[in-house]
């Protein structure tokens, strides 16, 4: 009872002697403080399940496409390195709290001519060895926190790198449809002038037309074809800018059955049912920054635990075998045992420094974890407004489109039968294409916006999260 009594005490001992980790607000307290109780943008909500965002748009192919990303990607193998090499240094950190034994081992065969002459000596020996730096004052230990807190945050890293990863290639997959349906549109004029510059050279011929109508219209062809090659680069940009997402090379994207043309895909336009608090708490780079103030918080107690005492215990047993001048074989017991301490007492104010200057780093770090979240609302903010216009202006560039296509009959009716110069057709083919250029645009754009917000909401698919749903409903229940 007695020595259970004074372990008790050592032990209460040796926490109150330990260094804490400097003070900082918690996540979820620090989130309540930033985030507004509600969007200041309305959307549409709806329950869409974050994890697999994409499959909202409705495309087959790009659920294919990202499912290939997220496998074989490059970047996203070099970030699950990056956290095997953080659980490594984790597992190194916890190694140093606890004794090392080694084997120990030696033979030796010597001559001596020192007086009185021993000749051959033959000595040979084993044991084992063990040493042990007790962490009275906590340094060691906050120093495996401030690795814990790293290795969150490479996983929170790596949860960024795979939703970045993921709206890049959304994007990418918007963009070469885009500019596919781009060069169907220069395509389909480009056969609505070539009618009309043949429909004015045969007037000319019968004295219908002039000239002028006829250079105009070659005019008109011309520079829509010149649009048709830079449209083609585009379109070879992003196939090659997906094979790249895709770890393989440009040959290869023909494999992923992109080179065909499709139209822009469709996505909803409502939004998930998000509240601030929420998407902060789901987003990677807020949890990223948040990990990095809990690492210089423990980095703040290591450099305090530099102001006291360190010790080290070393043990040591074994047997010792000798023979000397051919003497039968001599054994011997070998043990050793040392304690030492060491105390810093002049260091010119280097500790000092040394503290100041972590927990500046750790202020540093709570500016930039708020920072991050007043970027994430912002994120948030813009790329809603940017889908609830982006759904009027298509709807209205549509009926547009619709009228243009009208006039543009109507125009060459009118020409056909001598009613109208062909000034008017002009006109009418430039509104066609104009409008045509302006609804896909408007399509892309209404795409891109969609992904934004998913990417600005952090996803909440991450491969990595545990905790983080619990906080986030106990946060949102405040």
């Amino acid at each position: 009872m007695k020595k259970l009594l004074i372990a008790a005490a050592v032990s209460v001992f040796v926490s109150a002697c330990a260094v804490q980790p400097a003070e900082h607000a918690a996540l979820p307290a620090t989130v309540q403080s930033v985030a507004p109780q509600g969007w200041s943008v309305d959307v549409p909500k709806s329950d869409i399940d974050a994890k697999t965002w994409w499959a909202h748009f409705g495309d087959p192919v790009l659920d294919q496409l990202i499912d290939i990303v997220l496998s074989e990607n490059l970047d996203l193998q070099a970030a699950a390195e990056r956290v095997k090499q953080a659980q490594s240094l984790t597992v190194q950190k916890r190694a140093v709290l606890l004794p090392e034994l080694d084997a120990t081992g030696h033979v030796s065969d010597t001559r001596q001519n020192t007086p009185p002459p021993l000749g051959y000596v033959k000595q040979g020996g084993i044991g084992l060895a063990l040493s042990w730096s007790p962490d009275v004052f906590g340094g060691e230990r906050l120093d495996l926190l401030a690795s814990q807190a790293q290795l969150v945050g490479q996983k929170r890293a790596e949860d960024a790198v795979r939703l970045a990863l993921a709206a890049n290639t959304a994007s990418a997959y918007v963009d070469l449809r885009w500019a596919q349906s781009e060069l169907k549109i220069l395509q389909d004029n480009q056969r609505i002038r070539e009618r009309a510059l043949q429909l004015t050279q045969e007037r000319l011929k019968f004295g219908l037309s002039t000239q002028l109508d006829v250079a105009r219209a070659q005019n008109q062809l011309d520079a829509l074809k010149a649009r048709i090659s830079p449209t083609q680069a585009t379109i070879q940009h992003q196939l090659n800018l997906i094979a790249v997402y895709s770890g393989r090379t440009p040959e290869s994207v023909d494999k992923l059955v992109l080179a065909t043309p499709a139209p822009i895909p469709a996505p909803p336009v409502s939004a998930p049912q998000t509240l601030p608090s929420e998407a902060l708490l789901r987003r990677p780079d807020v949890l990223s920054a948040y990990a990095q103030v809990e690492q210089r918080a423990a980095q703040v107690g290591v450099a305090k635990a530099e102001r006291y005492p360190k010790f080290s215990l070393n043990l040591s047993d074994g047997l010792l075998a000798a023979s000397y001048l051919g003497l039968p074989t001599l054994t011997d017991n070998l043990f050793s045992a040392a304690l030492s301490a060491t105390s810093p007492i002049l260091n010119a104010g280097r500790i000092t420094a040394g503290i100041e200057q972590s927990e500046s780093k750790m202020r540093e770090s709570e500016l930039n974890l708020h920072q991050t979240m007043l970027e994430a609302l912002r994120e948030v903010e813009d790329s809603r407004a940017d889908l609830v216009s982006t759904t009027d202006s298509t709807q209205r560039l549509q009926d547009a489109l619709g009228a243009s296509d009208k006039s543009l009959k109507l125009a060459n009716e009118l020409y056909k039968g001598g009613a109208t110069d062909f000034l008017d057709v002009l006109s009418a083919q430039e509104a066609y294409l104009r409008d045509s250029d302006a609804l896909n645009q408007a399509q892309r754009e209404h795409a891109l916006s969609a992904v934004a917000l998913y990417r600005s909401l952090g996803g909440g698919w991450s491969q990595n999260d545990t905790a983080t749903a619990a906080a986030s409903s106990s946060v949102a229940a405040k």
